[in-house]
């Protein structure tokens, strides 16, 4: 199922759904710009996009495997060329044990976090609220609120920070 609520902007993304009971959710005024992606593979999938979140172009969200979540809070901003997903999609078998190692895990993003281009979030991360994601940045830890994270993988550089939506480019003094 897709749930679109009031007053947003879908500019034709790919939505890709296998499985049963499964959910997407945009909440109020969000904008996803063109080439974005939400897969689905599973049952009991959910993802949910929170009120005033943006995506510029070319993000994939992708929730696989039974039971998967991915929420992303309110007021986020997401750049362009973006990956976030559940699951590695193969299996990983431990030789001694024969168990599976690399099981899926959900992703939870906080409200107002700015995800930088080239960037890619998962499984099993926490972004805490007001972080911001750098450019071309690996997260695949925890990130606590308010923290400027970058690299691959992903290390803390700047904490106790804030960020706006306010253009420098354009903005006058």
């Amino acid at each position: 199922m897709i749930v679109i609520k009031n007053n947003c902007v879908i500019d034709n993304p790919v939505f890709h759904i296998v499985g049963n009971n499964n959910k997407i959710t945009f909440e109020e005024n969000c904008h996803v710009g063109p080439d974005c992606s939400f897969w689905m593979e599973g049952n009991n999938v959910q993802i949910t996009i929170g009120r005033h979140t943006t995506f510029t172009n070319s993000v994939h969200v992708n929730a696989q495997e039974d039971n998967m979540k991915i929420e992303i809070g309110e007021d986020c901003m997401f750049s362009n060329h973006i990956i976030v997903r559940t699951s590695d999609s193969h299996a990983i078998y431990s030789n001694d044990t024969n168990k599976r190692i690399n099981l899926a895990k959900s992703i939870k993003i906080g409200n107002h976090v700015w995800i930088a281009p080239g960037s890619e979030v998962m499984k099993g991360v926490v972004v805490g609220d007001g972080c911001i994601i750098g450019s071309q940045t690996m997260v695949t830890k925890d990130v606590p609120a308010n923290c400027l994270v970058v690299g691959r993988p992903a290390k803390v550089v700047k904490e106790n920070i804030r960020w706006t939506r306010e253009d420098v480019i354009f903005h006058k003094k």
